[in-house]
C-alpha cells in the first residue's frame, strides 16, 4: 500500500469530487483516479460510488476512512519524530503558550532552555489563554503558559511569574493619570484578567472615563503611539518602547494594585515538563534575588 493512495482517498473522500481533490493535491485528475483504482484493487474492495462528477463513500469507504486517518496519522508522527532525531532531538516538549507571554519575557527564557537542553525538540503553539487549559488537558500539549489558571478537568496550574501593570500613554513630560484620562480614551480588554477591576478603581478616580475595546497587546500599543488612547499593560510588554522612546510609563495609583500573573498549567508530568518547570522556577527565583 502506498502512502500517496492514502493520501489521495482522504483528500477525495472530504471533497466527494476527484478533480477538486486533484487541485489540493496539485497532481492532474488522472492521477487521482489512479490512485484510487490501486487503493481498491489493493483491499480487493470499490471505496466509491461514481454519479458522474461526484463521489460519495460506499460502505466499505466510510469503515476504512477512520483507519485511513489513522494510518496518516502515523506516517506523518513518524516522519516528524525522523526527522526531529535527524537534527539531533531525543526529546520533544509542545509548549502552549499566550501570545503576551511568547512576546515578552519568555523568549530569552526559552534561549537559555535550549542552550541547556539541546537534545529536546520545542513546539511552541500560540493559543488564548482560557484555550490552553484545554491544549494541555487533552494531550495537544505538554505544558502551558497562561495568564490565567486552568479549570479544564485534571489540569493543574501554579503561579511561576508576576510582574506589575503600567500605565502607557504617549510621550509627554507633564502629563499625570488624571490628566490622561481626561484626554485620551483608555484601550481596555488587551489582558484577559485584571480589567474588570481595573476599571472601577479607575472610574473612582474619573467618573466619566472614555474606553475603547482592543482586544491585542501589540495593537494597543501601536493605538497608543498614535496618540489613540492611553493603557494599563504587563511592564515587560512596553519594554523596547521605552528604551527607544515610543511610549512613556506614568504613576498610576490604580495600575499599583493590579498585577499580571503567569500560570504553568500541567497535567501529566514527564521528563521534559520536569526539567522545563525546574528550569522556570528556577529563573523566576534568579530575577526576584
Amino acid at each position: 500500500m502506498n502512502i500517496d493512495w492514502i493520501k489521495t482517498f482522504l483528500k477525495a473522500a472530504e471533497k466527494e469530487n476527484f478533480r477538486q481533490a486533484s487541485e489540493e493535491l496539485f497532481i492532474t485528475q488522472p492521477a487521482v483516479t489512479k490512485h484510487i483504482q490501486r487503493l481498491e484493487e489493493w483491499l480487493d474492495i470499490s471505496l466509491f460510488d461514481r454519479n458522474g462528477k461526484a463521489v460519495k463513500l460506499t460502505p466499505a469507504g466510510l469503515f476504512f476512512l477512520p483507519r485511513a486517518k489513522e494510518m496518516m496519522n502515523s506516517f506523518d508522527q513518524n516522519v516528524a519524530e525522523f526527522n526531529a532525531w535527524k537534527q539531533g532531538y531525543t526529546k520533544k516538549l509542545a509548549i502552549a503558550c499566550a501570545p503576551q507571554i511568547a512576546s515578552s519575557f519568555l523568549p530569552p527564557l526559552l534561549k537559555q532552555f535550549v542552550d541547556r537542553f539541546p537534545e529536546i525538540d520545542l513546539q511552541i503553539n500560540i493559543h488564548k489563554s482560557y484555550e490552553i487549559g484545554e491544549k494541555v488537558g487533552s494531550g495537544a500539549a505538554d505544558i502551558g503558559l497562561a495568564r490565567m489558571p486552568s479549570y479544564f478537568a485534571g489540569t493543574s496550574a501554579n503561579i511561576i511569574h508576576r510582574e506589575p501593570i503600567v500605565l502607557a500613554g504617549p510621550v509627554n513630560e507633564r502629563a499625570d493619570e488624571i490628566l490622561l484620562l481626561e484626554n485620551y480614551r483608555v484601550l481596555v480588554h488587551n489582558h484577559p484578567v485584571y480589567w474588570e477591576e481595573l476599571l472601577k478603581e479607575l472610574k473612582k478616580i474619573y467618573p466619566y472615563l472614555k474606553t475603547m475595546t482592543v482586544s491585542q497587546m501589540d495593537v494597543t500599543k501601536r493605538f497608543i503611539e498614535a496618540g489613540l488612547g492611553v493603557s494599563y499593560i504587563p511592564k515587560s510588554m512596553v519594554k523596547e518602547e521605552l528604551v527607544s522612546g515610543r511610549l512613556s510609563i506614568y504613576p498610576s495609583a490604580a495600575a499599583d494594585k493590579q498585577a499580571s500573573i503567569t500560570y504553568l498549567i500541567e497535567k501529566t508530568v514527564t521528563e521534559e515538563t520536569a526539567l522545563f518547570k525546574q528550569f522556570l522556577l528556577s529563573a523566576e527565583n534568579d530575577r526576584t534575588d
